[in-house]
């Protein structure tokens, strides 16, 4: 006989036991969360590492109790003190001058630039291989209608003939048949009259807030980055113009005369900088600085930098700022204005430091002469003719 319940038994329902882990985790998460943003106020750094200190648990022997009866910490004294080391130049590696071959070419100043003179004076080209032209002198005014940002905003130079015809010059001067033409261009960097006058920012200040001129002429900041990708904007356009090389001149700092017992003269410069300014940094930081943004530039083309003083021939001038040493390393050629007299000192003095790791130093250090031709691979003729007569 079946057996009659009194109640009906209901179904139960299916209970969902994964959530309880996933609460769990979830209430965790969201406790971490709260531990980490409330103790960071307890956190104790230390020399020895970082602890977390609850209230109560930290023996402080510091603490005493003032007249008022509130507690009063006594910390200890300690004197800091932020050291930020001078750039070093000393690692950078030599890459350039690997492509070198001797250069011996004959000066054209920016004055002198006209087609009749250029033609004239490639067909000269007897000894020599090359001619280098003044492109930008310390006028600042420049010699092709560069379309620089620069260039067009301070109207950096002047409708006329050479500006209108020198990239078509260039062409047919490489062309010359049974010549090959090397052809060098030369822009000053940190002597610019016109940019100075023009955009005042550029230029570089004493500390009295004055333009610096002296008899070289206006000097600009090399610590300025305008300055800077201005003359790497100038370099390219005259490699795409067809100038095989292209070599600064006056990349260098003033050495201001002080008479005795003066104190030297000090700069002003538009960057912020961690570390004390020096001629050095500001010049060596420049070349390198147009050296690395132009290590792309066209195969085949060569950039180049003066130095003017012959202790910048055996390592850094803490005057004007020049190094060769460190040139070498980044640049194709050096450049150096010397004479008959002191050339055989100065080939001693660049063998004295080893400057040339790459290449050969009768290559890559050019000696530019008046009215001489030096027993050298390489050389730069500057012909100084005698003053018309009366």
């Amino acid at each position: 006989m079946a057996k009659n319940l009194e109640f009906y038994k209901g179904s139960r329902k299916k209970r969902n036991y994964a959530i309880v882990p996933f609460v769990t985790v979830l209430a965790l998460l969201v406790l971490a969360v709260v531990l980490f943003y409330t103790v960071q106020k307890y956190a104790l750094i230390s020399k020895d590492g970082v602890e977390v200190v609850l209230p109560g648990m930290q023996q402080d022997d510091s603490a005493r109790i003032d007249s008022l009866g509130h507690e009063v910490k006594d910390f200890e004294t300690v004197e800091t003190e932020l050291v930020f080391d001078q750039p070093d130049y000393s690692h950078v590696e030599a890459t350039a001058g690997r492509n070198a071959r001797p250069v011996r070419a004959i000066y054209i100043a920016s004055e002198d630039l006209n087609y009749e003179n250029l033609m004239e004076k490639a067909g000269r080209l007897n000894n020599g291989n090359a001619l280098l032209l003044e492109m930008k002198p310390r006028s600042g005014a420049l010699n092709w209608a560069s379309q620089s940002e620069a260039a067009l905003s301070y109207g950096l130079y002047f409708q006329s003939a050479v500006t209108e015809n020198i990239a078509a010059w260039v062409t047919e001067l490489k062309n010359m048949e049974e010549k090959d033409i090397w052809m060098v261009a030369q822009i000053s960097c940190c002597v610019d009259g016109m940019l100075a006058s023009r955009a005042t920012h550029f230029a570089l200040r004493t500390d009295y807030g004055a333009d610096y001129i002296d008899e070289t002429g206006n000097w600009i900041d090399p610590y300025n980055p305008e300055l800077r990708r201005y003359i790497v904007e100038l370099c390219e356009e005259l490699y795409a113009m067809g100038f095989d090389e292209v070599v600064l001149a006056d990349v260098m700092h003033p050495v201001p005369e002080t008479n005795k017992g003066q104190a030297p003269m000090k700069f002003m410069y538009s960057a912020e900088m961690s570390t004390t300014p020096t001629p050095i940094n500001a010049v060596c930081g420049f070349a390198l600085y147009v050296a690395n943004e132009l290590a792309d530039r066209p195969a085949g083309k060569l950039l180049s930098i003066y130095v003017n003083s012959a202790k910048s021939l055996v390592g850094p001038d803490e005057g004007n700022g020049q190094d060769s040493v460190l040139f070498f390393k980044a640049f194709d050629r050096v450049y150096y204005n010397t004479d008959m007299y002191t050339f055989t000192y100065n080939m001693q003095d660049v063998d004295y430091a080893g400057s040339v790791k790459i290449g050969t130093a009768a290559a890559r250090f050019v000696p530019v002469v008046i009215n001489y031709l030096p027993k050298h691979d390489s050389w730069i003729y500057i012909e100084n003719l005698p003053p018309a007569a009366e």
